[in-house]
């Protein structure tokens, strides 16, 4: 669904444009597009502190597509990072991207589907869900291989889009063409299926506000005539600017909610 060809070409190219040594690049070069969710590093620092990850931890990202969020776990709480995509070249850019900050030591990345982890029991400390179950149906089948693969006393944090009060979805959207590839559920429905799975709620966050003036900022900011914070199009696309217009107009209308879930 997200796969597209040339992403290590755009990167590279994009990097060199603004001066960045492509080949010698930090990870925080990486964050105006490796950042695949809305608002950008600024959701995944927000959710790092919510998460309450320790060094000592090994974590792993759900969906973790280019490797933006996992290269962020690990440079800011000196953790060990395994990250899984249904993407093939999502993760082979990952790799990449991550040797190329020299990052590889603490981050693997490696083809899996969320519902089917291929961990043994008990095999993480906390596993972390950032803007990836909109694209899963099955919520109770992924709560369940979460709890499964989650040591005794280990965590679960999830910051995504849900169905809002406001009436159907604005397709094209960034995770979905068309319906069909789209499994939003309401946020009470989310948390009934993650409970269903075996996994324990302590706390829920409405994220719809800060999304909102997000949303807003980002607008003033084309207005004016600024560039843009984020160029996540290197990585999905050319139309990408239509399928966020449209999530913007999604959450301004209350079609979608943001929550995070922990």
């Amino acid at each position: 669904r997200y796969a597209m060809s040339g992403i290590l070409e755009r990167v590279t190219a994009f990097l060199q444009e603004r001066g960045v040594d492509s080949e010698r690049p930090n990870y925080e070069d990486f964050l105006p597009f490796d950042q695949l969710h809305g608002r950008g590093i600024r959701a995944t620092r927000e959710h790092i502190e919510r998460a309450g990850i320790k060094s000592s931890m090994h974590v792993l990202d759900l969906g973790c597509g280019v490797g933006g969020s996992s290269r962020v776990i690990a440079a800011t709480c000196g953790c060990r990072v395994t990250g899984i995509d249904l993407t093939p070249q999502y993760i082979e850019v990952a790799l990449e991207l991550t040797r190329r900050c020299g990052m590889a030591d603490r981050i693997e990345f490696r083809q899996a589907d969320a519902l089917d982890l291929p961990f043994a029991k008990g095999t993480f400390d906390h596993v972390w869900c950032h803007n990836v179950t909109m694209n899963i149906q099955d919520k109770r089948r992924l709560a369940s291989e979460v709890a499964r693969v989650l040591k005794r006393g280990g965590r679960f944090s999830c910051s995504e889009l849900g169905q809002g009060p406001g009436g159907a979805l604005i397709f094209p959207l960034p995770w979905a063409t068309d319906a069909s590839a789209s499994f939003l559920v309401t946020p009470a429905m989310m948390r009934q299926a993650l409970e269903d799975g075996g996994l324990r709620i302590s706390e829920e966050i409405d994220l719809s506000d800060a999304g909102i003036a997000f949303i807003r900022e980002m607008r003033a900011r084309a207005e004016r005539g600024d560039p843009p914070l984020n160029a996540n199009h290197l990585i999905m696309g050319d139309d990408l600017g239509e399928r966020i217009r449209n999530v913007g107009r999604c959450a301004m209308e209350k079609r979608v909610v943001e929550h995070f879930i922990l």
